[in-house]
């Protein structure tokens, strides 16, 4: 048996293939383009067209002047990296600004078309920092956004099979997207809801245009007993405008109505509001054009830009962000915050309420003027205030200049009435307050009562004259709320004079 085993057959067995069985090595782009996600934009599949397709709605100049207006706010915004300062801050400022205004118009582009792609190219200089050698924006349709946060890339070669190259999204490829959803990964394409608008209007021109060429010069008709003798002279007559003919032969000039064109007129009108609406948003100013406006449409037509200023902003700002962390983290920087700085700084409305309630009480800490006025807390400082509702110290009685003179004298004097010393015992403790806070007033007043004024007050025989003396003491000299002050002051002062002389006639 054994010799007899030698010439059997022996079966071989075959150790498993490891890499064919888990790589697809039968590829073609036309199964990519069987298999790819499907683009579930609306409007897109009832126009039958794919997403780059809407770069024919740019060459529309109401439609581009009108992302260009957008464009330009953003532009417009300036930006600051939080820290500002030192040698990172500097680094990042010199390597972004070359490329900043680029790259923002790249970012912008997902407004439009619903997603964008910017890559990254860098370059190390002689000091060992990383720097771009190219940045920009590449073909969105070269890339797919995947529900998952994924981006794919399909090379034209097709070495990316039916599912594509995965890209790194941290430092090689940055992925910019308008709203998007789970269910519409690609983001949402401010472009295809102009779509249709942009088709009708460029269809109207061309019939507009042949409507001129038809109806632009009346139609000449003749009646004559040779009739391809008048064709002929009415064919002249077209380009010479000047034609004879037989006294019994007749020509007459048939055009279009006069009203022919105002329906074209509303037809542009009406196609271009919406495309404005769309792009700039619904304000109040929509069909104001042929008719008087106001300052209220023109703040609200303000107020709606700066709320899609503020929107674009924030879509390109998440971009941005993750540029500089890009830059930072393979310079090993710290951190650095992308801040557009347009809305900080001095706000008047603000600064004016906070006067207000400033002069009423109320006191301010030192984080509501950094949050609020962009300021730095090293940069600024308080000063040392008392509590608005503390009771100031009632001072201590001094002896008075004059030993001579009595309580009732002094109190006959208009030094003692403009004197910011209260005597002692004179007020109750509720009293005492009452003054302590007058004299802060008195204190803390722009402009003191001089002793020009004390004249005028001790010398004015009623309120009116009293108005009438101060008005031309100092009516030239102060503004209108600081004279309707010193007014009210004077008259307190009269008054306080007149209480006095009425107890001391009462007294005798």
């Amino acid at each position: 048996m054994g010799l007899l085993d030698n010439f059997r057959f022996k079966k071989t067995v075959q150790s498993a293939p490891t890499v064919a069985l888990y790589d697809e090595q039968a590829t073609s782009q036309m199964v990519r383009l069987l298999t790819k996600l499907p683009d579930l934009d609306e409007v897109l599949k009832q126009a039958g067209i794919r997403r780059e397709h809407l770069r024919r709605l740019l060459t529309d100049d109401e439609i581009f002047q009108a992302c260009e207006t957008r464009l330009d706010a953003v532009l417009a915004t300036p930006l600051r990296l939080e820290p500002s300062e030192g040698p990172s801050a500097d680094f990042l400022y010199s390597v972004i600004n070359p490329v900043l205004n680029d790259l923002i118009s790249a970012c912008f582009q997902a407004r439009l078309f619903g997603y964008s792609v910017v890559e990254a190219v860098y370059d190390s200089r002689p000091d060992g920092k990383i720097v771009f050698k190219f940045i920009g924006e590449k073909p969105f349709e070269w890339f797919e956004p995947k529900s998952d946060g994924r981006l794919m890339f399909y090379p034209d070669d097709g070495s990316g099979g039916s599912t594509g190259i995965e890209v790194d999204q941290q430092y090689k490829f940055f992925l910019t997207r308008s709203r998007p959803t789970y269910r519409q990964p690609y983001g949402e394409a401010l472009l295809s809801k102009l779509y249709w608008p942009w088709f009708f209007r460029k269809n109207g021109w061309q019939f507009w245009a042949k409507f001129l060429e038809r109806f632009g010069s009346p139609l000449l008709v003749g009646k004559s007993s040779d009739p391809d003798t008048m064709v002929k002279a009415l064919l002249m007559a077209h380009t010479q405008a000047v034609m004879g003919i037989d006294r019994e032969d007749s020509v007459e000039a048939v055009g279009a109505s006069a009203n022919s064109g105002q329906a074209f007129d509303g037809f542009e009108a009406a196609i271009i509001r919406r495309i404005q609406k769309v792009i700039l948003g619904q304000t109040l100013t929509s069909g104001t054009d042929n008719s008087s406006g106001s300052r209220a449409l023109g703040q609200v037509h303000d107020s709606v830009r700066t709320d899609k200023r503020n929107s674009d902003l924030q879509l390109v700002k998440g971009t941005l962000q993750r540029v500089v962390d890009a830059l930072c983290e393979l310079n090993k920087l710290p951190k650095h915050e992308v801040i557009f700085a347009d809305d900080a700084g001095l706000e008047v409305e603000r600064a004016a309420r906070d006067k207000d309630l400033y002069a009423l009480g109320v006191r301010f800490e030192r984080s509501y003027f950094q949050d609020n006025y962009n300021l730095r807390i090293e940069d600024f400082s308080l000063a040392a205030e008392s509590t608005p509702n503390a009771q100031p110290e009632t001072p201590t009685p001094e002896a008075p200049i004059e030993p001579a003179d009595t309580a009732e004298k002094q109190h006959l004097k208009a030094s003692f009435l403009f004197s910011q010393k209260p005597t002692e015992g004179k007020f109750t403790p509720n009293q005492q307050v009452i003054e302590g806070l007058a004299d802060s007033a008195l204190q803390a007043a722009d402009t003191p009562l001089g002793s020009a004024v004390k004249q005028v007050v001790l010398a004015a025989t009623s309120p009116e004259d009293l108005e009438d003396r101060l008005f031309s003491l100092i009516g030239d000299k102060v503004s209108a709320e600081q004279f309707r002050a010193m007014l009210e002051r004077s008259l307190y002062a009269a008054d306080v004079i007149g209480y006095v002389h009425a107890t001391q006639d009462g007294e005798q």
